[in-house]
């Protein structure tokens, strides 16, 4: 690269020496000459790298064999016989060298044919004598190849078959060419070609002798004057390539993520405007298909999906999506981001007592829906279908109107139970029904009263809600107004319920002993309504539900007011609109393990530590003020007298803790359990009503069991049972708290043999059984296992326990939600989903950091960390995938922990997921990516999925954290997986991975000291 740039920047210079406009002058035979030095000064600069790479490998010269000892003698004899020949061969030239007008009007071609430039001739028999033995070697099987190019490759065998199809290789070839196109013609016009004219002029001025600062003393030219003018110029450009880089990352990377769908949903106004589609979009990719056939991607497949979307959704569906959903808002709740009664208003309820047409969606959608239409509707002046069509224009408000319509001739049916009563409120109903049917509401009834009757409903569902028989005479006050307001003021022609009520006279004995006519009062009786009402779980939900209908007043874009809550519901659904596999059953998806390696960690905030006072604020007070809205809702949740235990989990989950990280891993097996639910209750001769009748949890259980696994790798967990350690204790009740949760960890004993007491090292897997660790499995190692780096001998020595196709390793200090839990079957389905020749081998995922909030340093850490996870990962994975991808998903994170997701079996028999070796891999989990690479494999990177990860808040950390990444950066450079990479790599592959790479902290140092 260094010689392309060096060569490429004569060029330049010779062109703007010349004057020259275009790159097509270049062919004009009087600047061929001059350009033709850049073969002089290429072997010059081979002859150089052959020396130092000559001179670093000579004290291994003894391990080296006769091969390769013999190829670099070679190397530095024929880059020595060129460098002797052609600057020799163009001095020659130079002296031959005659101008002609009839040489100067020539084409090229017979310049080239016709000249006395003996460098010229000299090119040409090389490259055609090379020709020749390139086609000699392909015939042939000659231990060492006579074609010049194989010279400077050593044979290795590991890295064969990393060529790239032609697709993939056209693709980055033109992202570089491009680049390396702008970046030249912005160099040539704006930096070179403007220091020509100002050189030249500064090399006219006649020097005699003069004196120009101590390091120059007596200078006799002006060489000093032109190095200080070209000096800052050179520097930017042989690192403004790295400025293109970003630039052209960020262009492609944001129009990747528009074509995508990624970021299409970024508020809660945009979830309210999409949310009638997400049910279908659910349906396509997070339920399993019926048929193989639905599963093909064929050409009708695409367009049903892409173009001629069917957003119809059928009851079956609704049922599905609303089960997920509930459950997702549950998690929510459970996790104190939203109030009750934000719980209560984002439920979506699906109840087979109303219309099986209708849909009740969640109430955010529907707030303020039903008073918007009561006021549009009293002050109308038109045609009814004018009103129809002005309130179908929204669809959330037909909703709302059909919804609270159904359910008040619900609660009315169940709470009217009198003869008369009954046939009132029946016919009621049947006039407003044909008033509707007839298109003649407006004509019928009075719109102007719809506001009292709105509020007479309003405080008569607030007592049916309460049911209190304190309460009954109110609610009869409020009948027979509402009957009253109907038939007086609102109704134009209703003769016939008055009449029903005047004729439903009764024969009274009065005073005097004779009889009268009496007409009793409606709803007054004891048997004229039911109230109150039996203890009916449903049907108080049902008048809740109403109620919350008719008053509440926030709009969709303030519920949920969390900004936690808010991100995780915009990203689900925007996820939904992004190219994923489909899903399949969980007893045919592919098995899974999850592994997190813990050292010594906090596990759980303890009691003395949430209340310690440091530097003026203990830890409960500093959470509770970063996370107010959060601890109001735990104190809503539990009451004032929450348990010492719950407050501890509450500041723990808001920590970088692993009780955190096991919480979030577990909500794989919750969603397993719902998704296997949901599969059987699809099955043929099943209903999905059956969901709530309850299903046999036991075969759920089990085949989650099946398909998840995890294991957390704590080596120092006997050490620290053994000292009492408080930290055995908080691990061991995580293990009570999810029973499905394993532990690893390292067991050290002193045993005698022969006479002498020598120390047998164990691995061992344990799980809580009766409040106490129960050992599983134990395995004998051969000696110590923590010989190299700690975090990557943690986790080998575990690996063994993992079960399943795929592997996701997980740091200590990462989260994860339940409703991307939910995707996990998608992400699985991507490796038998084949981008290329073969599968791959590691799974990319997003990252979201949730530590943004708690300083503004770890809010600028958030912001980088969402640039290079999202634009910046998105880009290296097309167009430059199965290139610098296999490296990005590890080097332009600039971070260890990570939630990608291995192909287990492909990695355990290459080596595993990580190298464990001193100093040369700190940067352990990057060698994954290096060793798959070069093993056939590659590496895809998936948006639609996120896991949560924490990052370093303060300033020390943030320091120490930056310097340990460059640190292991600088040492990656000199590991023989970079250099393997490199013979195999090439050039544009390269480029992509130095710019990724040592290039990145080469040029961030060049920019920050000059």
């Amino acid at each position: 690269m260094w010689t392309f740039l060096i060569l490429a920047l004569q060029v330049m210079i010779i062109m703007a020496w010349h004057g020259l406009e275009t790159p097509l002058e270049l062919l004009d035979p009087l600047v061929f000459e001059d350009i033709l030095s850049i073969f002089v000064t290429n072997a010059v600069l081979r002859f150089i790298q052959v020396t130092v790479e000559i001179v670093f490998t000579w004290k291994a010269r003894h391990t080296l064999n006769f091969d390769e000892k013999l190829r670099f003698a070679l190397k530095f004899c024929i880059c020595a016989i060129w460098t002797i020949t052609l600057p020799a061969v163009y001095a020659t030239s130079q002296k031959n060298y005659v101008c002609s007008t009839k040489l100067s009007q020539s084409n090229l071609y017979l310049y080239l044919e016709t000249s006395n430039w003996q460098i010229c001739k000299f090119i040409s028999w090389w490259a055609q004598v090379s020709f020749v033995l390139m086609l000699l070697n392909l015939k042939t099987t000659w231990k060492f190849s006579c074609y010049p190019g194989i010279l400077y490759r050593p044979r290795l065998y590991i890295g064969r078959g990393m060529q790239m199809s032609q697709v993939s290789l056209l693709k980055y070839t033109t992202f570089w060419v491009i680049l390396l196109s702008i970046k030249f013609l912005f160099s040539y016009y704006f930096e070179i070609k403007l220091l020509v004219q100002p050189t030249k002029q500064i090399m006219k001025v006649n020097v005699n002798e003069y004196d120009w600062h101590e390091l120059f003393p007596k200078v006799k030219n002006n060489a000093g004057a032109i190095l200080a003018v070209w000096a800052p110029v050179l520097l930017v450009y042989f690192m403004d390539t790295q400025i293109w880089y970003s630039i052209f990352c960020t262009i492609f990377g944001g129009v990747y993520g528009i074509i995508h769908h990624l970021g299409e949903i970024r508020t809660m106004g945009m979830v309210r405007s999409r949310f009638h589609s997400l049910p279908s979009r659910f349906n396509d990719f997070l339920v399993p298909r019926t048929s193989q056939k639905e599963n093909k991607r064929t050409f009708r497949n695409f367009l049903h999906n892409k173009i001629f979307k069917d957003l119809k959704c059928e009851r079956s569906d609704l049922v599905r999506f609303a089960t997920v959903w509930n459950k997702i808002i549950n998690s929510f709740r459970m996790e104190d981001l939203i109030s009750n009664r934000e719980l209560d208003l984002m439920i979506m309820p699906v109840s087979a007592n109303l219309n099986s047409n209708s849909i009740r969606w969640p109430l955010f959608l529907l707030a303020s829906k039903f008073s918007t239409a009561v006021n549009m509707s009293k002050d109308f002046a038109g045609k009814y279908e004018h009103l129809q069509r002005k309130i179908n224009k929204d669809s959330y408000m037909i909703s709302a109107i059909n919804e609270s319509y159904d359910s008040l001739k619900s609660i009315f049916e169940f709470l009217v139970i009198g003869d008369l009563e009954k046939r009132v409120v029946g016919d009621t109903f049947k006039k407003i029904e044909q008033g509707i049917k007839n298109s003649s509401l407006l004509v019928d009834f009075q719109m102007n009263e719809l506001p009292s009757i709105h509020e007479k409903l309003v405080h008569l569902v607030e007592f049916l809600f309460e049911n209190k028989l304190a309460h009954r005479e109110k609610v009869v006050i409020l009948l027979q107004d509402i009957i009253e307001i109907l038939t007086k003021d609102v109704m134009m022609n209703s003769s016939s319920i008055l009449d029903m009520i005047n004729c439903s006279t009764n024969l009274v004995l009065d005073g005097d002993g004779l009889f009268g006519c009496h007409q009793p009062e409606l709803f007054a009786s004891d048997c004229a309504i039911c109230f109150p009402f039996p203890d009916d779980v449903s049907l108080k939900e049902q008048i809740k539900r109403l109620y919350l209908l008719l008053t509440v007043k926030e709009k969709a874009m303030d519920i949920p007011t969390n900004l936690e809550a808010r991100r995780r519901i915009s990203f689900f659904a925007t996820s939904l609109f992004m190219d994923m596999p489909s899903a399949p059953k969980v007893r045919n998806m592919l098995s899974f393990s999850v592994m997190t390696p813990y050292y010594m960690e906090e596990v759980t905030f303890s009691h003395e530590e949430l209340h310690s006072s440091q530097d003026g604020a203990s830890i409960l007070s500093y959470m509770q003020k970063i996370y107010p809205d959060e601890w109001k809702n735990f104190l809503e949740r539990l009451g004032p007298m929450a348990s010492n235990e719950e407050i501890q989990y509450w500041a723990s989950f808001r920590g970088q803790t692993l009780s955190r990280t096991v919480r979030g891993m577990m909500y794989y097996k919750e969603a397993l359990k719902l998704q296997a639910d949901l599969d059987r209750a699809s099955d043929p001769g099943r209903e999905m009503v059956h969901l709530k009748a309850g299903i046999e949890f036991s075969q759920s259980d089990a085949l989650s069991d099946m398909k998840f696994t995890y294991v957390v790798s704590c080596q120092n967990f006997g050490a620290q049972k053994s000292s009492g350690d408080p930290h055995a204790q908080d691990i061991l009740d995580l293990m009570i708290r999810y029973p499905s949760l394993r532990v690893a960890y390292i067991e050290e004993k002193e045993v005698n043999s022969f006479d002498n007491r020598q120390k047998v090292y164990s691995s061992v897997l344990v799980k809580a059984d009766n409040n106490l660790d129960q050992e599983i499995y134990r395995i004998k190692l051969p000696g110590p296992p923590i010989i190299g780096e700690g975090k990557p001998e943690n986790q080998n020595h575990a690996i063994i326990f993992t079960r399943g196709d795929a592997l996701q390793t997980i740091d200590m200090n990462q989260d994860n939600y339940l409703e991307e839990a939910y995707k996990m079957r998608n992400v699985l389905q991507e490796f038998c989903r084949h981008h290329g020749e073969n599968p791959p081998t590691i799974l990319g995922l997003r990252e979201h950091i949730f530590t943004g909030s708690v300083s503004s340093l770890a809010g600028f850490m958030s912001y980088q960390e969402t640039s290079f996870v999202t634009i910046g990962q998105r880009f290296l994975a097309n167009p430059l995938r199965q290139g610098p991808h296999h490296l990005s998903r590890f080097l332009v994170r600039f971070h260890y922990g990570h939630p990608d997701i291995f192909d287990r079996v492909f990695h355990l028999t290459r080596g595993g997921v990580s190298k464990a070796s001193k100093t040369i891999n700190l940067s352990e989990d990057v060698f994954a990516g290096f060793n798959s690479t070069l093993r056939r494999g590659y590496v895809t990177y998936n948006e639609y999925m996120q896991v949560g990860k924490g990052r370093d808040v303060g300033l020390n950390q943030i320091t120490k954290f930056e310097a340990k990444v460059a640190n292991g950066n600088s040492e990656q450079s000199l590991s023989r997986d970079i250099y393997r990479l490199g013979q195999r790599f090439d050039f544009f592959r390269m480029l992509s991975c130095y710019f990724t790479t040592v290039g990145f902290y080469f040029n961030s140092l060049v920019g920050d000291n000059f």
